[in-house]
């Protein structure tokens, strides 16, 4: 996945703005940040809902995933190695991320989004 692949993907998210964050750019919803990219743009962060999932993930693919410390695991914050990964699944973190903090409002936006349009019946 390509930085700018993933800047696309999270910015769709219905309320979400980019920001600076150190030495990386952050994406927020409500002002909390649920994901990062580093300056390089080889590696992103996600902050995960359930830390227990983010240390399985690097114990199971270490060659994808990685800790930025033990604090920051024990947070939920799981580093992803960008060339390492297809969008698919960087969708799914992402998405999981944003959802963990995003609004009623937002969460029902993108339910929208992604649903289906019906149309409605002739008569």
């Amino acid at each position: 996945m390509t930085p700018e692949a993933l800047r696309r993907l999270v910015l769709a998210l219905p309320e979400t703005s980019e920001a600076p964050h150190f030495e990386r750019t952050s994406f927020r919803t409500r002002g909390k940040i649920f994901a990062t990219l580093a300056r390089d743009g080889r590696e992103a962060m996600v902050k995960l809902p359930d830390p227990e999932e983010a240390e399985e993930l690097i114990a199971a693919s270490p060659e994808t995933y990685f800790s930025h410390g033990a604090w920051t695991t024990r947070s939920g914050a799981l580093g992803v190695r960008l060339a390492k990964i297809d969008a698919a699944r960087m969708r799914q973190l992402v998405t999981a991320a944003w959802k963990s903090l995003a609004t009623q409002r937002a969460l029902a936006a993108l339910a929208g989004a992604t649903k289906p349009r019906r149309r409605p019946p002739a008569g």
